[in-house]
């Protein structure tokens, strides 16, 4: 009897099987690596959708109409796992890998690739550290970065057929639209793609359903933000933007670290690209889309990258599947070798953020760029964990706290970091993201005046300020201890802990944006 051997179709089909299930296997165990890691931002989401589910209407404070919803995609997610009775955070947590291997399946599937081109996509992309930390960071990033990558497979495979399916300007449409209402500025990738595509056809009507698609999810949530909270732009944009924010120096050396570290650089290096002037209408358009697209998000990561959350590169990982796919697909020839190089650096990197810190950034040692500063360099996932228990800790001691004293009134804190307030659902949480108003800004020294309990973060810059602030007011004594003190590992010992003042000064900042402040 004769046993027919598998066709060489058959066996790399197999060994393409085998290599997606290894790959989303590493991923998974790259996120179990992180999972002690969760940003305190999230935990201000995680507040407005408890506070939503629970009737109340999507705010942080109750009766107080004001946004700090950087991702309005995210918190609406996040208010129906927490309509299920779920914990909003965890559920999302739990579910954020199956967005991005969702994603990377679907670029996989409708690009073909398979091999070397395969796993070098899967080396560049999902092995990357940083994006497995923040898959399981709790804020909106496996969700971008699973739109994002569809977004972008769908553009790549109109390229290779120089064809767009009536599906496919459809897609295009809503992906866009869905992109913009999880982060604003998506737009400058996602724009320029969908005009290039426009101006070769602008005559199919399925482009202009699916333009219609698009603005209909974007103006919606812009119409809901301008009645509901008096403003189209959470008040991060005014924080960190057009109030400021950190040297535009700390943004250049976090795109220069990332574009060292995903080692995204030498693959450009390696490319041999035809002349565009060869290519079909449809592809010739996207293309140069594509590169406006990259221009201006590079232009503005210059600017935003190294604002305050965004260090681990979070700004830019959304976009590293896409980025990745395009790169491998423009290759010439993906080769196992360049695939093993890739995979052995990621290693490299998982273990430089599990025992290092979250943030690594060696350019920031070469003159020129030695002063800038990269937040949470040498923050370890393990010591963020701990900095986190520390905080649900501390809730529950203020909570019983303030129980025992048997008060009845609304007690009032101030917080430095994000993450309390989500322990602590009966309290009027003053917190800058969620307290600035237009006519007083971020009225700190005011809000720790008027708080019963204040947060002192022994490793923030303004922490001594919130001490020397509290022990200034007449109902605490200069001498009085900090409640509930720890000592945090957070690039050195320091100290958490909260003042306790039993008569706050009277604070109405408003219940909109555009609220005036009123003291006293």
């Amino acid at each position: 009897m004769t046993v027919l051997a598998p066709s060489a179709p058959a066996r790399g089909l197999a060994r393409d099987h085998l290599l997606v299930a290894g790959c989303a296997a590493a991923f998974v165990g790259l996120c179990a690596l992180f999972w002690p890691f969760v940003a305190d931002d999230a935990l201000i989401v995680g507040r407005y959708a408890r506070n939503a589910a629970a009737g109340h209407g999507l705010v942080y404070n109750i009766g107080e109409y004001v946004s700090a919803l950087t991702s309005p995609l995210h918190a609406l997610l996040e208010t129906a796992l927490a309509w299920l009775g779920l914990d909003p955070v965890q559920a999302y947590r739990l579910l954020a890998p199956a967005l991005v291997l969702a994603g990377w399946l679907a670029a996989v599937r409708q690009t073909g690739l398979g091999g070397a081109a395969l796993l070098l996509f899967s080396a560049l992309s999902l092995f990357s550290p940083f994006l497995a930390l923040w898959t399981v960071g709790g804020l909106e990033t496996p969700l971008l970065a699973c739109l994002a990558t569809l977004f972008v497979a769908r553009l790549s495979r109109m390229v290779r057929a120089d064809a767009a399916t009536g599906a496919d300007l459809l897609w295009l449409g809503g992906l866009a639209g869905l992109m913009f209402v999880t982060r604003y500025d998506s737009a400058l990738v996602s724009v320029p793609l969908l005009l290039a595509v426009l101006t070769v056809a602008y005559r199919r009507p399925a482009l202009w359903a699916g333009a219609a698609l698009c603005l209909a999810l974007v103006g919606g949530w812009l119409l809901f933000a301008a009645l509901y909270y008096g403003d189209v732009f959470p008040t991060s944009y005014y924080l960190k933007l057009a109030d400021g924010g950190r040297a535009p120096l700390d943004s250049l050396s976090a795109l220069l670290n990332f574009l060292l570290l995903s080692g995204l650089f030498l693959l450009p290096l390696l490319l041999r690209p035809a002349p565009l002037a060869s290519r079909a209408p449809l592809a010739r358009a996207i293309l140069r889309g594509g590169a406006i697209s990259a221009v201006l998000f590079l232009l503005y990561a210059s600017r935003a990258s190294g604002q305050h959350m965004m260090f681990g590169y979070r700004l830019f990982l959304p976009y590293l599947m896409g980025a990745s796919l395009v790169l491998v697909l423009a290759l010439p020839r993906a080769r196992p070798g360049l695939a093993g190089l890739f995979v052995g650096w990621q290693a490299v990197m998982a273990a430089v953020v599990t025992f290092a810190g979250v943030n690594p950034a060696p350019l920031t040692r070469l003159p020129g760029l030695q002063r800038a500063y990269a937040e949470y360099e040498f923050v370890t996932p393990a010591a963020h964990k701990i900095h986190m228990d520390t905080l649900r800790a501390d809730a529950e001691a203020i909570a019983a706290h303030w129980e025992a004293t048997g008060r009845q009134e609304q007690p009032r804190i101030y917080l430095r970091a994000g993450g309390t307030g989500y322990w602590l659902p009966d309290f009027y949480v003053y917190e800058s993201l969620v307290s600035y108003r237009h006519a007083c800004g971020d009225p700190m020294l005011t809000m720790v005046g008027a708080s019963h309990y204040m947060q002192q973060l022994g490793f923030s810059k303004t922490g001594t300020m919130v001490e020397d602030r509290g022990r200034a007011r007449p109902d605490i004594a200069d001498d009085a201890p900090l409640l509930f003190e720890t000592e945090v590992d957070w690039m050195g010992p320091h100290a958490v802990g909260y003042l306790y003042g039993p008569e706050p000064a009277a604070l109405d900042l408003g219940d909109r944006i555009h609220s005036p402040c009123i003291a006293g």
